[in-house]
């Protein structure tokens, strides 16, 4: 079975190429620009510009499945435009529906967002999506799973360890409940599927709703010496941490998160320990 992967050279589609590809499946891969040589070695290249209909049409003839992650985001550095924006998120969403319904693919994974909503540009595209998927699987009868990610833009070490609390997951944690998405989408085990791709920290319900009194005893109790990690780089905590309930993602699509703050913790001890420069480490939205 072949994969469609858009947008296989962006942040997410170069963790998601990997892991689909080492699961075993064949892959296509689509951007307008060519993935780094280690992803564009797993499987075909297509260049496809998602707004260009032959580009679409030629990246999806011939294959099984398609996994949509081509799309321009609100945290883009440098910003893209918002008439851009919604040609690529919307027009280009069309554009791969359509060329799914012409060469009778079946099998769907949009890359949603939890910024759907009405707040920007950005966030009505996610809406607009999911409603030409929604429509896209009553039309065809075809498998189709939403994923709404959390955000897990690449940047500093210490800056990533700040959003695991609020509204970050580990690029890792993306990558994972795409390929368990395309599994259950290629097998028809679902009609339309949408869930939250969050992160789980296991925090009692009293320390997530009182973390800034109770959260750094909460992490120091399971990651000795967490406080003075804490205070020493100076690493906010937020009133409350944001957690979502993934029990019904992990029933029909067998995945659950598995990096959290208290894994970033661990890991930022033992870098501290061991004297590194973290004001100067970059990642790429995951632990490294």
């Amino acid at each position: 079975m072949t994969v469609l992967i858009t947008g296989a050279a962006g942040n997410a589609g170069q963790a998601v190429s990997r892991l689909i590809a080492g699961a075993g499946f064949p892959v296509r891969l689509a951007d307008v620009a060519h993935p780094p040589p280690e992803v564009s070695a797993l499987g075909e290249f297509v260049r496809c510009d998602t707004r260009t209909t032959d580009d679409v049409r030629r990246a999806v003839e011939g294959v099984d499945s398609v996994v949509h992650l081509a799309a321009w985001h609100s945290a883009h550095r440098p910003p893209i435009s918002d008439a851009t924006t919604f040609a690529v998120n919307v027009d280009g969403t069309f554009h791969v529906l359509q060329a799914c319904r012409e060469f009778g693919v079946q099998s769907l994974v949009f890359a949603s967002s939890m910024a759907y909503g009405w707040r920007s540009v950005y966030s009505v595209t996610k809406v607009l999506g999911e409603d030409l998927c929604r429509a896209f699987q009553e039309m065809t009868g075809a498998s189709v799973v939403l994923l709404r990610y959390h955000a897990f833009v690449p940047g500093p070490y210490l800056e990533y360890g700040a959003r695991l609390l609020r509204n970050g997951v580990d690029r890792r944690d993306v990558a994972a409940a795409t390929v368990a998405a395309l599994r259950a989408v290629a097998k028809h085990r679902v009609d339309l599927f949408r869930t939250i791709v969050h992160t789980d920290h296991g925090m009692p319900t009293e320390v997530a709703e009182h973390f800034q009194e109770r959260g750094g005893d909460w992490c120091d109790e399971r990651v000795p010496g967490a406080q003075r990690l804490l205070d020493k780089y100076v690493i906010p905590l937020p009133a409350r941490v944001e957690q979502h309930d993934l029990s019904e993602a992990e029933r029909v699509l067998n995945w659950k998160p598995t990096v959290g703050f208290l894994d970033f913790l661990r890991d930022l001890k033992a870098r501290d320990a061991r004297g590194e420069d973290l004001a100067s480490v970059w990642v790429a939205g995951e632990l490294p």
